[in-house]
């Protein structure tokens, strides 16, 4: 393969300037919804909106309201959205010159789930950086290491989360619709939130560490190792053991996505 052709290869496997400009818009309403709940109280929006505090109900049955609840998900649902047509649109525009000529399509989907890999990391960490910079703002001062601590591991859930959903996603648009199957997942990933977070006490706690939604969110796991800012967790319910099994989720997606690309008829 000549200098001219690998060059376009890898040109062609790499982000382009729109996805760049999705990355920003997802950041962007993660932190205008941020500011949105910090208005009348930084400190506490920190652990209920940023750590997912809102979601886990106490022994007294208190529940989030609906604009709490459809806040606290816009970022996630802005980020499934803008990407849900990662490999559709992808292949559409690639199949008849880069994979063809340049690449396999084994080789092509692995370009694309990295790119997404990416841009879920990407998401996560600055859309909850650009957060917690925007509750300090507003006001919040709690101490530096717990305002990290808690915006680091809540970043590692919801990089883990993002990427199983997103990745679910663009499975269901090779078969559908990106639209449709965004509707779908995000239809599901809400009712199964809601769902648990109205159940009685007793029983959303035995079942929230079975939902992928469920381990996603900070506020549900044991977080009284390091914080006090969680006490309505699970007890005994790790963040470890979520990101195992949130990380098995996305393998087998992955794996789906490059069996179903390989057969995909565009050309």
């Amino acid at each position: 393969m000549s200098s001219k052709t690998c060059d376009h290869h890898v040109f062609c496997l790499l982000p382009r300037t729109r996805h760049f400009a999705r990355m920003g818009i997802c950041v962007l309403v993660s932190l205008i919804a941020a500011l949105s709940a910090g208005i009348i109280d930084p400190n506490q929006a920190l652990y209920a909106f940023l750590g997912g505090g809102l979601l886990v109900p106490n022994q007294y049955g208190s529940r989030p309201s609906i604009f709490a609840f459809v806040a606290l998900l816009s970022p996630m649902a802005s980020f499934c959205f803008l990407f849900s047509d990662h490999f559709t649109a992808g292949l559409e525009q690639d199949a008849s010159f880069v994979i063809p000529r340049l690449v396999s399509r084994d080789a092509w989907t692995l370009g694309r789930l990295a790119q997404l890999v990416i841009f879920s990391a990407s998401f996560a960490f600055l859309g909850r950086l650009a957060s917690a910079i925007g509750l300090v703002a507003l006001g919040c001062n709690v101490e530096l290491s717990e305002l990290l601590g808690v915006s680091f591991a809540d970043a590692l859930l919801g990089f883990a989360l993002s990427l199983l959903l997103v990745l679910v996603t663009n499975c269901l648009a090779i078969k559908t619709d990106s639209i449709v199957a965004f509707s779908i997942v995000f239809a599901v990933h809400a009712a199964a939130l809601v769902g648990v977070g109205n159940m009685p006490y007793e029983m959303s706690r035995a079942v929230a560490p079975w939902l992928l939604s469920t381990q996603g969110v900070l506020a549900w796991h044991d977080c009284s190792g390091w914080t006090m800012g969680f006490g309505n967790g699970v007890a005994g319910f790790s963040v470890g053991a979520s990101l195992v099994c949130l990380s098995m989720g996305v393998v087998l997606i992955a794996w789906l996505i490059i069996r179903l690309v390989r057969t995909w008829d565009v050309l």
